[in-house]
């Protein structure tokens, strides 16, 4: 490599990871703090949007839907994932918490679709499956690109080959990815990490500004009619 291109190259990942959607790291960590305070108002084009088609959701009647839009690719996505569960331990009993996985690109959506295997492997996450998957791409840098890789991964962690056989046949794999896409095309999804929250706002942590608490706001907008 030609020294100008050894020295420019970080410079252009870097660009690159931020074009497909990662935020910026201080983004990410501004949403460490978990502390709500229901007593702020926040405001429309600042700390989140709204869709301008409703976006379909899966919560059961009576509940509202707050839906995570991640990829497993994405180290924001990955930093603040101990965010997401600390909301999900703590969320309202009338919340219905849904991770979605991007589909923005083949690339993501295969990813997607280990997601969804990971699902139909792990139904009740008492696996933790789903957070072996984000290990994999960030923490030991694996490589898992087609179906054959996926099935030596999911049987390094356990699962026989025909489990994993019969969640890639599986028609409700095929279901689970219709939706994602779905979500992904009605709420506009071009980066990540997103929060859609009942269907009509959008918000994540490239809307929080220094002291926004991305829970909070997520808190508020569930309350939103």
């Amino acid at each position: 490599m030609k020294p100008t291109l050894k020295f420019l190259f970080p410079a252009l990942a870097g660009l690159l990871l931020l074009l497909s959607g990662c935020v910026a790291d201080s983004q990410a960590e501004s949403t460490s703090n978990t502390t709500v305070d229901n007593s702020r108002n926040y405001t429309e084009g600042q700390q989140y949007s709204v869709i301008g088609n409703e976006v379909a959701t899966q919560a059961p009647e009576g509940q509202t839907e707050v839906t995570e839009i991640f990829w497993y690719g994405c180290p924001h996505c990955y930093n603040l994932e101990p965010t997401m569960q600390a909301y999900k331990e703590q969320k309202p009993e009338d919340v219905f918490f849904n991770p979605v996985p991007a589909t923005i690109s083949s690339r993501w959506a295969f990813h997607a679709k280990l997601y969804y295997v990971g699902k139909l492997l792990d139904p009740d996450g008492s696996k933790n499956v789903h957070s072996q998957l984000f290990d994999a791409f960030n923490k030991y840098r694996r490589r898992i690109n087609n179906d054959d890789a996926a099935q030596r991964y999911f049987q390094s962690i356990g699962f026989t080959a025909e489990e994993v056989n019969n969640a890639l046949k599986s028609p409700e794999l095929k279901a689970y990815m219709n939706h994602a896409r779905k979500v992904n095309k009605q709420a506009g999804i071009d980066s990540v990490p997103a929060i859609v929250v009942n269907g009509k706002y959008l918000t994540g942590p490239a809307f929080m500004s220094p002291g926004d608490n991305l829970i909070d706001v997520i808190n508020y907008l569930t309350e939103l009619q």
